[in-house]
C-alpha cells in the first residue's frame, strides 16, 4: 500500500473515532484485547468511517490512485466525480446512486466495493469506466460513448450507436468534456 493511502486511511479512522459517541465506544471498558478482536467496536468504526467527509485533496489522491492503477484518465475521474457528487462522499441520489461516482449498488456489488466507502467507491467507479474504455474504443466517438454509457448505462449507447438523445445525457456528456478541458489546461 503505498503511502499516500496509508495516509488517507489513518485520517479517515482518525477522523471516525472523532464522531459523538465513537470516544465511549472505543473506550467504554478496559480489556486487554485490541479492538480488532472486539467486532461490535470495530463494526462501529467502519460505520463511521463510511461517512466521512474528505478533504479535496485526499479524494484527489484517490482519484489518481484508481486513475493510475486501471489505466483512465486522472481527468476524466476527475470531471465525473465533480458532477456526479461535487465531491461529497455521503452523496445519494434519488435513484440511489451512492457516493463519490454515484455507483448504484448493483454495479459497486459487481466490483466488489461498498460504494459507502470512498477508495472503494472511485476504484470500482473507475474500473467500470475501464470496462467501458475497452467496450467503445473502436466507436466512432469512443470518449463520449464512454461518458454518455456511464450516464445513461451501455445498453442506451449500443442501442443508439452512440449517445443517446436524452438532453440529461448530452448535456452530462457536454458538462464532463468541458470540465475535462479545463483540467487539461
Amino acid at each position: 500500500m503505498n503511502a499516500s493511502i496509508k495516509a488517507i486511511t489513518l485520517a479517515c479512522v482518525v477522523s471516525a473515532s472523532s464522531f459523538a459517541g465513537m470516544h465511549n465506544v472505543l473506550h467504554s471498558r478496559p480489556c486487554s484485547r485490541s479492538a480488532a478482536y472486539r467486532p461490535h467496536v470495530v463494526q462501529r468504526v467502519v460505520a463511521a468511517e463510511k461517512r466521512v467527509a474528505l478533504r479535496l485533496e485526499e479524494v484527489h489522491a484517490l482519484i489518481v490512485s484508481a486513475s493510475r492503477r486501471h489505466g483512465v484518465p486522472t481527468a476524466l475521474v476527475k470531471s465525473i466525480v465533480a458532477i456526479e457528487s461535487n465531491f461529497r462522499c455521503d452523496a445519494v441520489s434519488s435513484r440511489g446512486s451512492i457516493g463519490l461516482m454515484q455507483l448504484l449498488p448493483s454495479t459497486a456489488r459487481q466490483y466488489g466495493a461498498d460504494a459507502r466507502v470512498p477508495a472503494q467507491n472511485i476504484d470500482a467507479g473507475t474500473r467500470y469506466l475501464r470496462f467501458l474504455i475497452e467496450r467503445y474504443r473502436h466507436s466512432s466517438s469512443p470518449l463520449k460513448n464512454v461518458i454518455a454509457a456511464y450516464n445513461a448505462g451501455f445498453g442506451a449507447v449500443d442501442r443508439y450507436h452512440g449517445v443517446p438523445p436524452f438532453p440529461e445525457t448530452q448535456g452530462y456528456v457536454n458538462r464532463v468534456l468541458a470540465l475535462m478541458q479545463q483540467d487539461q489546461s
